[in-house]
């Protein structure tokens, strides 16, 4: 079943703010539907998990200028037996990610008290 959790927030006067989800999750990445907001040209955005156990940052998606509102479908690499990364043509070497903790979005050099964040959809 596709769920979402929405992590939206307003900058300080640096243009920064760090939004975390209000709980935990084991799931799988679906997609991420980025919404610029009010954040002034050049924002960027960091989405990642924090895992409870160890409390060690996976980064799913990183955004570079994120001026529009848009859609991303992060995968990640799938790997063989050995450990051995998989390439293939056209996407085929991809999967859904793992999310295992605490959803966090991180802005920069998004405009002194401007808004906006992200929608995670996940599958669980």
């Amino acid at each position: 079943m596709l769920k979402s959790i929405k992590l939206t927030g307003t900058t300080s006067a640096g243009g920064a703010v760090t939004i975390t989800a209000t709980r935990s999750i084991l799931a799988r990445l679906y997609a991420v539907e980025w919404i610029d907001g009010t954040f002034d040209d050049g924002v960027d955005g960091t989405l990642s998990f924090v895992q409870s156990e160890s409390e060690v940052d996976t980064t799913l998606l990183t955004l570079t200028d994120a001026n529009s509102d848009a859609w991303y479908y992060p995968r990640a690499l799938v790997h063989d037996a050995s450990g051995t990364a998989l390439t293939g043509t056209a996407g085929g070497d991809r999967t859904l990610p793992v999310i295992n903790g605490t959803l966090k979005l991180v802005i920069a050099q998004g405009g002194n008290a401007k808004t906006g964040g992200c929608i995670v959809y996940y599958c669980d």
